[in-house]
C-alpha cells in the first residue's frame, strides 16, 4: 500500500469545488424547495485529513453526499477532480463512502467480514496470497488482531468504526468519506479512530469527515478545514490559516479556547453581517476554478432519490461488479448459511438469552422459530389429543385443521419481518458498492431461506399430525406437510415483502391486517356457497381458501370411510357427509396445490419487484 500512495502524492489528486448548491424540492410542487447548500466553494486535498465542522442544520452529511456522489438529484456546480469535470462511475471506482451507521452483519467474526469483501470487491483473477496479504496489512494497520475472530456482534464501538474503515480499504481507494465516524464513541475511542484516519490521509488519499463539535485534541489532528453555516461555506483551507480568516472578519478566538468550539459558535450566528465577509472571501479563493463544465439539475439520476426507472441509469450509479455470478452466488449463500447456523447455536447460551429478548430483534429469527413450532405443536397434541379419528369430534378436528395453518402462517410471517431490520440496509450498502448483482442476492435469499421453511413447518406438522390422531396413512402425511410448507413460504415471503417496503411497526400492522379479510374468505367461518354472489369470487383470490380446502381434502377426502363413533349417534360418521356439507367434494387436491404454487409464483416475483424498489427508493 505504501507505493500506491507514494504515486498518489505524486499524482497531487485533488477534489474542488465551486458554486455547488443542493435544493430539495418538496412533493411534486417545483416552487416548494429547501435550498440546503447555497454556493458553497472548497477543496479536498490528497495527504490531508479535512474535517467538515458547523452546527446542526448546517448542511455538513448533504455537503458530504453531494461530493461522494450520493446525491445529485437537485444538484448544481462545479465539482473537479484534478482540473478535470468528475465522471460520476469512475469517481465511484475510486472512492469509498463510510456511512454514520455502517450497518454490518453481527454474526461473522471480524476476519469472515473482512474476508468476504476482499472475495467480492477484488477481482476474480487477484490469488489467494495476494488477497490474504490485503487483508493481513488491513488488520494490521487498524490494530484488529486481536479480535479478528471475534463476532461482530461482540467487538467495541472503536473496533467496529475500524472495521468499517477496513471493509473499504481492500480494494485501496484514493479518496474517502466518514459521516461523523466519531458518533457513539467516548474520547479515547475518538481519537484511537481520528489517528487512524489521520494515517490513511498522510499516505496519500483524501480523507473528509464530517465530525460535529470535536475537542481540542481532535482539532490537532485535522489538516484542513471546511466551516459550513446554513448551507454556505465560511471557511475552507488549512487550520492554520483559519483562526487568521476569522480574526480579519472580525471574529477572535479567546486565548486557549478550542478553535472547534469557536467555529460552531460563529457559525451558530452566520445571519450576522461579519459573516458575510469570511462567505464572499472563501467564495472569491475558489472562483478561479470556474470551467465550461457544470451539472444542471435534474440532469442525471440521483443515488438516493432516484425517479428515473431505467436499470441503465442505476447501474451508472455503481461500479460494475468484480467477480462472475457463481463466485457472487456462492459466497452469499455461504454467508447466509453461516449466519443462520451460528443464531441457532447461540441463541441457547442462557447468559444471552436475556439480551436477545430485549435488544436483538434479528436473532429471534431461528431458534426461537424452531423452538416455538416444536413448543406449540406439541401443545397442541395435548389439547386435541387423538381427536381425528372420533367422528363425534370431527368439528373439534376442523377448529384444530385451522389452527394449524394460522400458526404456520404467522409463525413464517412476522418473525420474517424482523429479519428486513438487518439484512436489507446490508444489501442496499454492498450492493450499491458493485459487490453483486440483484440477480444473485435475490437467488442466494431464495435458497439460503429453504432449510428454515422446510424445517419448521416439518417439525411441526410431523408432532402435532400423530398427536392429534391424523389418519396413519403415508400419502395424507404426504399431502398435509406439502400444505404446511407452502403455508410457511408463502407466510415468509408475505412478511419479507412486508419489511422490505415498510417500517417495522407498519409492516406488522399490515401483514395481520392484510391476511384476516382472506381468513374471512377461507371457508372456515361461513361455507363458500352461504357467501353472497358478489362475495363469492373474494374467494378465488384468498389463499387461505386453497390451504384450508387441501387440508380438509387430504384428511377428510379420497374415500377415507366412515370414522369410529363412540357416541350414541354420530351425525358425520361418514367422512364423505362432512366434506360435502363444506362444498369441499372431489378429489380436488392437486387443484389446490396447483392454485397454491401460482400465489407463491406471484409473491416471488413480488419479492424481485421489492428487491427493486428498495435500492431506487432509498440507500
Amino acid at each position: 500500500m505504501t507505493d500506491n500512495a507514494t504515486q498518489r502524492e505524486k499524482n497531487g489528486l485533488e477534489l474542488r469545488f465551486s458554486e455547488l448548491c443542493y435544493q430539495l424540492k418538496s412533493g411534486t410542487n417545483s416552487k416548494a424547495s429547501n435550498l440546503i447548500l447555497k454556493d458553497t466553494c472548497g477543496e479536498l486535498r490528497a495527504g490531508c485529513l479535512t474535517a467538515i465542522m458547523g452546527p446542526s442544520g448546517a448542511g455538513k452529511s448533504s455537503l458530504l453526499n453531494v461530493l461522494a456522489g450520493f446525491k445529485l438529484k437537485g444538484v448544481s456546480g462545479h465539482i473537479l477532480l484534478n482540473g478535470q469535470p468528475r465522471e460520476l462511475q469512475a469517481f465511484r471506482k475510486m472512492s469509498s463512502y463510510i456511512a454514520q451507521n455502517h450497518v454490518m452483519l453481527s454474526l461473522l467474526t471480524v476476519e469472515e467480514t473482512l474476508r468476504v469483501s476482499a472475495t467480492l470487491k477484488l477481482p476474480s483473477d487477484t490469488s489467494s496470497e495476494a488477497k490474504q496479504k490485503i487483508l493481513e496489512d488491513i488488520l494490521d494497520v487498524l490494530s484488529l488482531h486481536s479480535c479478528r475472530q471475534t463476532l461482530v456482534r461482540d467487538i467495541s464501538g472503536g473496533e467496529h468504526k475500524r472495521l468499517s474503515i477496513g471493509i473499504e480499504l481492500i480494494t485501496n481507494p484514493p479518496i474517502m468519506f466518514f459521516d461523523e465516524p466519531t458518533s457513539g464513541l467516548d474520547s479515547v475511542a475518538s481519537y484511537q479512530v481520528m489517528c487512524y484516519l489521520q494515517k490513511l490521509a498522510h499516505d496519500g488519499r483524501i480523507v473528509v469527515c464530517v465530525v460535529h463539535q470535536p475537542s481540542s485534541r481532535l482539532m490537532q489532528l485535522f489538516d484542513d478545514i471546511l466551516v459550513l453555516a446554513h448551507g454556505e461555506v465560511l471557511y475552507s483551507g488549512t487550520q492554520q490559516e483559519m483562526l487568521p480568516s476569522f480574526h480579519a472578519a472580525g471574529f477572535s478566538c479567546p486565548q486557549y479556547y478550542n478553535p472547534g468550539d469557536f467555529v460552531l459558535e460563529v457559525g451558530s450566528e452566520s445571519s450576522n453581517q461579519r459573516c458575510e465577509s469570511l462567505i464572499e472571501q472563501n467564495k472569491l479563493k475558489f472562483m478561479q476554478t470556474k470551467s465550461t463544465f457544470k451539472l444542471i439539475v435534474d440532469e442525471q439520476t440521483a443515488l438516493i432519490h432516484m425517479d428515473s426507472s431505467s436499470s441503465a441509469d442505476t447501474e451508472l450509479l455503481r461500479p460494475k461488479e468484480q467477480v462472475g455470478f457463481g463466485c457472487q452466488l456462492r459466497v452469499l449463500m455461504q454467508r447466509h448459511l453461516v449466519t443462520m447456523a451460528r443464531d441457532f447455536v447461540s441463541s441457547y447460551r442462557p447468559a444471552l438469552a436475556l439480551d436477545l429478548i430485549l435488544n436483538s430483534y434479528t436473532q429471534i429469527a431461528v431458534q426461537a422459530r424452531v423452538f416455538m413450532h416444536v413448543l406449540i405443536a406439541l401443545l397442541l397434541g395435548l389439547v386435541y389429543w387423538q381427536i381425528g379419528n372420533d367422528a363425534n369430534k370431527i368439528v373439534s378436528n376442523t377448529s384444530c385443521l385451522f389452527f394449524i395453518i394460522l400458526f404456520i402462517f404467522s409463525g413464517n410471517a412476522m418473525p420474517s419481518i424482523l429479519l428486513c431490520m438487518q439484512d436489507m440496509p446490508v444489501f442496499l450498502r454492498e450492493y450499491y458498492n458493485g459487490w453483486y448483482s440483484l440477480r444473485a442476492y435475490y437467488i442466494s435469499k431464495l435458497l439460503a431461506d429453504m432449510p428454515l421453511q422446510f424445517i419448521c413447518p416439518t417439525l411441526f406438522i410431523g408432532i402435532g399430525y400423530f398427536m392429534t390422531g391424523q389418519p396413519p396413512q403415508l400419502e395424507r402425511f404426504v399431502m398435509c406437510w406439502s400444505i404446511c410448507i407452502l403455508t410457511g413460504i408463502i407466510g415468509h415471503f408475505i412478511g419479507v415483502i412486508s419489511g422490505s417496503l415498510f417500517k417495522m411497526q407498519l409492516a406488522i400492522f399490515l401483514v395481520p391486517a392484510i391476511s384476516i379479510p382472506f381468513l374471512l374468505f377461507s371457508g372456515f367461518f361461513i361455507r363458500l356457497n352461504e357467501l353472497s354472489w358478489f362475495l363469492r369470487p373474494i374467494c378465488d383470490i384468498s389463499f387461505f381458501r386453497y390451504i384450508f380446502e387441501g387440508l380438509i381434502r387430504c384428511i377428510y377426502g379420497y374415500n377415507r370411510g366412515d370414522m369410529a363413533c363412540y357416541a350414541d349417534f354420530c351425525y358425520y360418521k361418514s367422512s364423505e357427509k362432512f366434506v360435502k356439507d363444506f362444498g369441499m367434494t372431489g378429489d380436488n387436491f392437486s387443484d389446490d396445490l396447483f392454485a397454491l404454487l401460482i400465489f407463491l409464483l406471484l409473491l416471488l416475483i413480488a419479492f424481485y419487484l421489492t428487491l427493486h424498489s428498495c435500492i431506487k427508493r432509498a440507500l
